[in-house]
C-alpha cells in the first residue's frame, strides 16, 4: 500500500469519526495529499538527484500531526542512551558513534 493509500485512509477514518472536519482542514488534507503523493511517484525517493530529502518527511508529519493522525511520539519509549550519536557512514549506513 502506498504512503497516498495509507493517508486516504486514515483521513477517511477520521472524517467518519468525527476527528477531522473535511471542510475546515482541507487545505491540509491536500497538502498532505500532495507530499504523499510526490513520495509515491519518486521512485528514488528520499534521494533527490545526489541529495537525501530530509525535509519532506517532517513537512509531512506535521501535516499528519495537525489533521491528528500521527503517531504519539512522546508516548514511545524513550532511548537509554542520549550520549549516543548517529551519524552517516558510506552509502547511507547509520552508525553509533561514541
Amino acid at each position: 500500500m502506498s504512503v497516498s493509500e495509507k493517508l486516504n485512509k486514515s483521513i477517511k477514518n477520521s472524517i467518519e469519526s468525527g476527528t477531522i472536519d473535511s471542510v475546515k482542514q482541507g487545505p491540509i488534507i491536500e497538502a498532505a495529499q500532495k507530499i504523499a503523493a510526490m513520495i509515491d511517484n519518486n521512485p528514488d525517493w528520499p534521494l533527490v538527484g545526489e541529495k537525501v530529502d530530509n525535509v519532506t518527511p517532517s513537512v509531512f508529519l506535521k501535516y499528519c500531526e495537525k489533521l491528528g493522525i500521527a503517531p504519539d511520539v512522546k508516548a514511545e519509549k524513550p532511548r537509554t542512551d542520549k550520549n549516543a550519536k548517529m551519524h552517516i557512514v558510506g552509502n547511507s549506513k547509520w552508525k553509533k558513534q561514541a
